[in-house]
């Protein structure tokens, strides 16, 4: 291999190395991201359920199916 092929594959290296770079920082940053809104789902999940939950309440208190 001669010199200027060796540097041309160093310098080659050196560019895949900062395209993982950039994409290990790109898949943290997606990582997060998925957090955060499995975070908001969950949130949305409970506050629908205690929803639901206190419609069910208000309808046995009021009487249920029995129209009272």
């Amino acid at each position: 291999m001669t010199p200027d092929e060796l540097q041309n594959v160093k310098e080659e290296l050196h560019q895949m190395d900062k395209r993982l770079a950039l994409l290990e920082q790109k898949v943290d940053q997606i990582d997060q991201n998925i957090k955060k809104i499995a975070d908001a789902l969950n949130w949305i999940a409970k506050i629908t359920g205690a929803g639901v939950l206190t419609a069910l309440v208000t309808f046995i208190v009021k009487g249920g199916l029995s129209g009272g």
